[in-house]
């Protein structure tokens, strides 16, 4: 017997980026429509997914099915940051679950995808003009002119796992999981290349990017008993062709661009992982500690992935309580969030400093009549303290995050 489980979707993406009418070249005129909208893309996605799960057996589960999705961007106002585009994949897959007994599961999957992208030319007469009025020679001025090829890119790969849960006894879980992955190139990456001013760089993609594979180890422990629970969750991930965003260190000929930031493929290793503690010193009050971490490793550079995320260290002290009958319920999360200096950092990236931030969230729960009601106050960065953000479009300003932040909410259940 199988069941069958199906979603289509569609999805109209508008996003404008606005300001003022402004050109760094004489020749450019200013639009006649809408002549403050600098950057505007147009995302329309189709999308299906087909599931069959068969549920003859309780102890051997099956699922097939495919998915597919299609896209097609519209650009338009008086930059270019990428061209237009047309993106068709799909994916068929497969995957299992084999109860070997109570205390022990098997798991495995595989997938195969096809993938299509065009992207439409873009020459940039404007900027050639530009360019040759400027004293840059012929080559140069089209160099930079042909802002977009028009590409025709077909991709094919595969995916796969296998993987084991052990539950020995109810105090103790095992999860292991080995897959390998793939990730087609997305079309930015491929043929993007103007100034992204939200971001502050200028961004150029690359038309030799193949598909990013890598293989996938990761495992996780956990301990349950009475008030104690530990998490412990290491991976290590390695890419034989890792896509990322490289700051290239080259002063970008584009005006007020900045430096040029390069879509590149490289050999690459991840490795880190999550450890959770919770413990429960009494009824109305738990101790949650939490750290994060993870190593980054350019193997052809020896130095670290751009746009690494610093080690984080969170400690929450939270007291909870049910109450009487108008108020139910209340609660206060009082939270230090340690996050460490990114010293590791790849050539042409600024070191960033780290900083300890205080939160403090209180919850109550309430009836008005039959109405349950929830009230929840959220006060962030509670000494106001300047930090910096290693992964914000902010860092290389200098422009610190957020100061203390306020919020108060009511929720009304229904």
């Amino acid at each position: 017997l199988w069941k069958v489980h199906a979603d289509f979707g569609f999805q109209n993406n508008q996003r404008y980026e606005m300001a003022l009418f402004h050109t760094h070249f004489p020749n450019q005129a200013v639009p006649q429509k809408e002549p403050n909208k600098e950057l505007a893309f147009n995302l329309k996605t189709i999308s299906g997914n087909v599931r069959f799960h068969n549920i003859d057996n309780e102890k051997w589960g099956k699922t097939f099915g495919f998915s597919t999705e299609y896209q097609i961007n519209k650009i338009g106002g008086y930059s270019f940051l990428m061209p237009e585009f047309k993106r068709f994949t799909n994916g068929i897959f497969g995957a299992t679950n084999y109860k070997v007994n109570e205390k022990w599961t098997m798991t495995g999957g595989l997938r195969f995808d096809f993938g299509k992208i065009d992207t439409q030319g873009f020459y940039d007469t404007i900027l050639e003009d530009y360019f040759k009025t400027s004293g840059y020679d012929e080559s140069t001025a089209k160099f930079y002119a042909q802002r977009a090829k028009a590409l025709k890119l077909y991709f094919t790969n595969f995916s796969g796992a296998v993987g084991t849960i052990l539950r020995p006894n109810p105090m103790h879980q095992i999860k292991m999981n080995l897959g390998r992955s793939f990730r087609f190139p997305t079309p930015n990456e491929l043929a993007s290349n103007g100034v992204h001013h939200g971001a502050f760089r200028h961004e150029r993609g690359s038309e030799k990017l193949k598909p990013e594979t890598g293989l996938q180890l990761d495992t996780e422990y956990s301990y349950k008993h009475n008030k104690w629970y530990i998490g412990i969750n290491p991976f290590v991930n390695y890419f034989s062709n890792y896509i990322f965003l490289n700051p290239t260190g080259q002063w970008s000929l584009l005006p007020h661009a900045g430096q040029q930031y390069e879509y590149a493929q490289s050999k690459a290793l991840m490795w880190g992982g999550e450890i959770e503690t919770n413990y429960q010193m009494a009824e109305f009050l738990k101790l949650s500690i939490n750290l994060e971490h993870i190593f980054t490793l350019n193997l052809n550079s020896g130095y670290a992935l751009p746009f690494s995320p610093p080690t984080r260290w969170t400690t929450n002290m939270i007291f909870s309580a049910n109450a009487g009958k108008i108020v139910t319920h209340y609660s206060v999360n009082a939270e230090i969030q340690q996050i460490f200096a990114q010293n590791r950092i790849t050539n042409n990236e600024i070191k960033t400093p780290g900083a300890t931030l205080f939160n403090l969230t209180a919850s109550l729960n309430w009836k008005a009549g039959k109405q349950l009601l929830i009230s929840e106050l959220q006060v962030y960065n509670i000494f106001n303290t300047a930090y910096l953000n290693h992964l914000s479009y902010y860092r290389k300003l200098n422009a610190p995050e957020p100061g203390r932040n306020i919020q108060l909410f009511l929720k009304l259940p229904f």
